[in-house]
């Protein structure tokens, strides 16, 4: 309105100024003719000066008001491309809380169209557990309140069932009498986010225990050591029918378990710079398996080995090597009844990728996610550090791991080693 205003003013001004000049000049210039020629000029000057003047004002008005409906156009054009383009959901609810826009941001995050979620209750984004309307109901009260609702936390549901962590800021909308019609919303998917501060957290409390374990295990690993010695001497100057033979041997038993956890504990805390090189796999592999051989958890279960005679791989040696013998006793120690475990190798065009398998129940779902967890395990024994190891060494080696499982269909942990090109001819 300040604008039209402002136009019209101008008009009416440039109007005034061409009736003034006009005036001016009959007075200076008209004057001083004769009647009979300055009455015809003074009636053109009467007629045609009001009309040509707010011609005139008329036509510069249009011109003015045509220039600021593009400019508004282009803004409005402008405003459409950045709420429809950004990456953030923005939506508006109705005084219903039913949706009324929807933005390709928000068919990003949740995966509804704008055709089948627009009119739809806002409740269908909410997870099936939770008090919709109770959480609507707050939500709307909360903005209604101080006008803005400002960074929201909560768990949302796609349309694929996916449960996602959102962040929700709100503004409320009034209609001409004040009275609230709804809000509008940008919505924020920090689901990665969250996951991505709980790993750097997660980090920060390992590296904390790593220290922790370190000093732990140098100050336990002599005097358990000497323990052991002690322990072994006194079961050599016991007669072999000594009933107290037995305890010597478990007290040597448990020893040999601790000695094995700190091991696993130095090997988790330091940190660890992989020597890489050039292996024949074929040949490294079969070396360990002669280790395992005997091992009972391998002893009795068949092994079905296929590796390529010229397979090369580019890795670390030890490395790989504590690598193979967790992924095998791992893989020996799900099968409950004698099964098959199965060891893959091939060369893929930049990558060495190496499979260990097994036929047995496989791992369940909710196991998954913490399968890699430092000292978690279901094993009555065990440190839970032998996976976390794993990853570790071949995240050392510039490689992933990955797992693929299904109930009673065993589990296949897959290495993948990326290897230089120069790697393929030797």
């Amino acid at each position: 309105m300040r604008r039209e205003a402002f136009l019209l003013v101008l008009c009416a001004a440039f109007a005034g100024t061409v009736y003034w000049i006009w005036a001016w000049v009959d007075t200076k210039y008209l004057s001083s003719i004769e009647t009979t020629t300055a009455v015809p000029l003074r009636n053109l000057k009467d007629i045609l000066g009001p009309f040509l003047t707010a011609y005139i004002a008329a036509r510069l008005y249009s011109s003015m008001v045509r220039r600021y409906e593009r400019q508004l156009q282009r803004h409005r054009l402008l405003l459409a491309h950045i709420l429809d383009t950004s990456v953030d959901g923005i939506v508006t609810l109705d005084s219903q809380d039913r949706i009324s826009t929807w933005n390709r941001g928000a068919e990003q995050i949740f995966g509804y169209d704008e055709s089948e979620i627009l009119g739809r209750h806002a409740s269908v984004l909410f997870p099936p557990t939770s008090d919709n309307a109770a959480e609507l109901r707050g939500l709307r009260e909360a903005a209604q309140s101080t006008d803005v609702l400002r960074a929201h936390y909560a768990e949302r549901i796609t349309k694929d069932g996916r449960r996602i962590k959102t962040e929700v800021s709100s503004t409320v909308l009034r209609n001409a009498a004040g009275e609230y019609a709804g809000r509008a919303s940008i919505v924020r998917d920090v689901t990665e986010r969250d996951r991505i501060r709980d790993e750097l957290a997660r980090r920060e409390s390992l590296a904390a225990i790593g220290e922790m374990a370190a000093a732990v295990a140098h100050e336990i690993k002599n005097p358990l050591a000497g323990i052991g010695g002690a322990v072994g001497v006194l079961g050599r100057g016991l007669p072999a029918e000594d009933p107290r033979r037995e305890v010597v041997d478990e007290i040597q038993d448990q020893v040999r378990r601790l000695d094995r956890t700190l091991r696993d504990l130095l090997t988790f805390s330091k940190p660890i710079e992989g020597r890489m090189a050039n292996l024949n796999f074929h040949r490294f592999a079969d070396r360990i398996l002669r280790v395992l051989a005997e091992e009972p958890e391998i002893k009795r279960h068949t092994l079905d080995i296929d590796i390529p005679a010229d397979m090369v791989v580019y890795a670390d040696p030890q490395l790989l090597e504590n690598i193979m013998l967790n992924l095998l006793l791992n893989a020996g120690q799900a099968l409950r009844d004698p099964g098959k475990i199965m060891v893959r190798a091939r060369n893929e065009a930049d990558r060495s990728r190496i499979t260990v398998a097994d036929n047995g129940p496989g791992i369940p779902e909710e196991v998954l996610p913490r399968l890699f967890s430092p000292f978690f395990t279901t094993k009555t024994r065990g440190t839970g550090l032998g996976l976390t190891i794993v990853r570790k060494f071949v995240q050392v080696m510039g490689g992933r791991i990955e797992v693929d499982t299904a109930a009673n269909e065993g589990a296949t942990f897959s290495v993948l080693l990326y290897r230089p090109k120069e790697s393929e001819n030797s």
